[in-house]
């Protein structure tokens, strides 16, 4: 019998372990990208932080429609007929001169400018802390180590008993342990799932929902009665949706699928 304890003290020192592993590994989650610095960050950059480049560009043509600047034209093409609103986000005034020509949203987004100042709006973002460098994100990844080898421990413990025909403890004991090992193990592979995003950036867009909570989806709220001030925080943050009940055409365009609006971000930024 491994150390010699029996299985109810065994089982007890092991749940001791995996608290202090999952201690360790959540507080290495948290402080890993703890801190920012630079600028407040503009809607574009927060959509970025919700669901990648192509919300960001979303929430940027959505910005431009909403001014009166994008038109749609025939063939599923966009175009723009008037200049862009003063202080514009550096994305979208890339838009807008991606659409100086008639251009299909596949097209806008495989455009040279964009693509140039996505790749900058990521850089700063990696900079000031919002998003993890590679190796923000294995520090986070081998944090969850101990998890597992708590895990190794207990197996160790089961196999042992096994081959050598040593008494793990009763039938309580033993699969008490069998049940603890598989969970420790399926916890560490779940947060193995590194996020590309630091823990201010999470804290961030919870706080974001929170304050914008009447503009969830789910809710239901009024988007006839609602203005652009209100449009696009919600889009930055809750996804593309909010567009669809406002300009089904213009959403249908820019490649906002009715059946999947749900940001990849919106369930992560809770762990």
């Amino acid at each position: 019998m491994l150390w010699g304890l029996s299985g109810p003290v065994f089982l007890l020192d092991y749940l001791a372990g995996v608290a202090g592993a999952l201690a360790v590994a959540l507080s290495v989650r948290t402080l890993v990208g703890w801190r920012t610095r630079g600028e407040p960050l503009s809607t574009v950059e927060l959509a970025y932080l919700t669901d990648r480049a192509v919300l960001a560009c979303q929430v940027g043509l959505a910005a431009l429609r909403r001014a009166g600047v994008v038109q749609l034209g025939e063939l599923a093409t966009l175009s723009v007929d008037a200049p862009p609103p003063p202080r514009s986000a550096p994305l979208v005034r890339a838009l807008h001169a991606a659409l100086r020509r008639p251009q299909t949203w596949a097209a806008v987004l495989a455009d040279p400018g964009v693509g140039r100042v996505l790749r900058r709006l990521v850089g700063r973002l990696v900079r000031d802390g919002w998003l993890l460098t590679p190796a923000q994100r294995r520090s986070m990844a081998l944090g969850t180590l101990p998890l597992f080898a708590v895990a190794v421990v207990g197996l160790t413990r089961l196999v042992d008993s096994a081959v050598e025909g040593r008494d793990a403890g009763g039938p309580a004991s033993v699969v008490g342990l069998l049940l603890c090992c598989l969970a420790t193990v399926l916890g560490g592979w779940w947060l193995c799932e590194v996020p590309e995003t630091g823990s201010a950036a999470r804290r961030l867009l919870r706080r974001q929902r929170r304050t914008h909570a009447e503009l969830a989806p789910q809710r239901r709220p009024a988007w006839s009665e609602r203005g652009t001030d209100e449009l696009l925080p919600a889009m930055a943050v809750f996804g593309p949706r909010p567009l669809l009940a406002v300009d089904p055409r213009f959403a249908e365009l820019v490649g906002v699928d009715p059946e999947h609006t749900r940001p990849r971000e919106y369930a992560k930024t809770a762990r």
